[in-house]
């Protein structure tokens, strides 16, 4: 495919040159350029070289035309979509921006959309170099040869940070009259983090799958050992696309946790999602969930089944900021495995998570988040039902080295308030990581 893909570029950049002229002047030495760096497979640099004038020329179909592509070329499938609906906005029957539009939602593995794209090129009677690729894009979509090229994938991320509580715990020097312990303190700690992972796609049809995912996170405080964690998890699930505009998945997931070495808690649930676009910038979320977390034996008074829903919805602005908002509201429900323990609680929660593009690689993001929980048992003997307000806000940036890699910052604060002092804390944390993601 990427063979014909270069004719086809020259085709539509000669046929780009026909159009009319554009309705505002536009710098043609800062579009050839473009153009000779896309012709030369250097993308990357022509995406530096357009990006800082989309805010001028945005609308300028030849401009987004070349913006477009350079953004699909990088990596960035989704925001390419919205320059290309620029394009076509003004030019419907531009077969080059339909044909780019199509490849962009084929490479988000949107497929029907693709397809959808693709056939609309065919019966423009583009030509024959033209029709190859096309065919050539339908007969991966039909053989599902995308999900087969990319079965699996992988990650690897490490971290750095500082975190001024890692066991999230007060910083009350007694409770109840008691001289708590140190580790039953607030206790800061510098902090080493590694996460790495494989996830695998068995394709059935074109519309429905099964994945496969697991993952290693290992969590060292170099300082507070005893709070150090290793995690497993292991997931494995379907997803069925449903006509163009939606899906449902449904998925196991096992994990389990090791604390200081040893073994703590672990957990098996079953989700199931549905997400339906209204368009390329809206999505709806609604998800159940229902499992148990099982502690070790000295532990177990902590044992709970688990049942939570929710619903999310998701909105990309269109235009120059590319901004990004998600919604989130949950409700769950832990009940108490033994009869005695007071660790079942009711609990709802909102979440506000927001994302700016500055450049195709410095990405700024936020997310602020709160959850009420009202627990069903006593603490202590203390007879006042026990009730927690937990609040949590993030800022941070991620900066895109290349295709693979990709560095991250973000600094965090949480807040833990409850009407039994000893659950009330709070903690800071500042992290830098750098993942890289691979595939065949």
């Amino acid at each position: 495919m990427k063979g014909n893909y270069l004719g086809l570029l020259i085709y539509s950049l000669m046929l780009l040159s026909l159009q009319a002229a554009p309705a505002f002047a536009v710098d043609e030495s800062l579009l050839l350029a473009a153009q000779n760096m896309l012709a030369k497979g250097q993308s990357v640099e022509a995406l530096d070289l357009l990006e800082p004038h989309e805010e001028e020329y945005a609308g300028d179909k030849e401009y987004d035309y070349l913006y477009g592509l350079s953004l699909l070329d990088t990596g960035e499938p989704a925001a390419a979509v919205f320059a290309f609906q620029r394009v076509l906005a003004i030019e419907p029957n531009f077969a080059g921006a339909r044909l780019e539009l199509g490849r962009s939602y084929f490479d988000m593995g949107q497929m029907s959309r693709a397809q959808r794209e693709f056939v609309i090129v065919q019966s423009q009677s583009p030509p024959r170099s033209v029709t190859e690729v096309v065919d050539k894009y339908l007969a991966a979509i039909e053989s599902r040869s995308l999900q087969n090229r990319k079965g699996w994938k992988g990650f690897l991320q490490l971290g750095l940070g500082d975190d001024s509580n890692v066991n999230s715990a007060t910083s009350s020097q007694n409770f109840l009259g008691f001289d708590l312990t140190e580790d039953s303190r607030k206790t800061p700690s510098s902090v080493l983090s590694m996460l790495g992972g494989i996830s695998y796609n068995l394709p059935l049809s074109i519309n429905s799958k099964f994945f496969f995912k697991t993952s290693v996170n290992s969590r060292a405080n170099n300082d507070a050992s005893f709070t150090s964690t290793l995690n497993y998890d292991l997931l494995a699930g379907y997803n069925r696309s449903i006509g163009t505009s939606s899906d449902i998945s449904v998925a196991m997931q096992f994990y389990t946790a090791d604390v200081d070495g040893h073994y703590n808690n672990k957990g098996l649930s079953l989700t199931g999602q549905f997400n339906y676009n209204f368009s390329p910038s809206n999505q709806l979320g609604l998800f159940l969930r229902s499992g148990m977390v099982n502690y070790e034996t000295v532990f177990d008074i902590k044992d709970v089944d688990q049942n939570l829903a929710g619903l999310s919805w998701a909105h990309v602005f269109s235009g120059q900021s590319r901004v990004s908002v998600v919604m989130a509201a949950i409700a769950g429900q832990e009940s108490a495995v033994e009869e005695e323990s007071p660790y079942g609680r009711d609990y709802t929660g909102v979440r506000l998570s927001a994302s700016y593009p500055v450049t195709h690689r410095l990405n700024l993001f936020a997310s602020v988040g709160a959850t009420e929980s009202e627990f069903d048992g006593t603490f202590f003997e203390i007879p006042e039902v026990r009730t927690d307000t937990f609040l949590d806000f993030s800022i941070g940036s991620s900066w895109r080295v290349n295709k693979t890699w990709v560095l991250k910052g973000v600094i965090g604060q949480t807040e833990n308030t409850s009407n039994i002092d000893i659950y009330d804390y709070d903690r800071n944390l500042i992290m830098l990581t750098a993942r890289s993601e691979f595939h065949p």
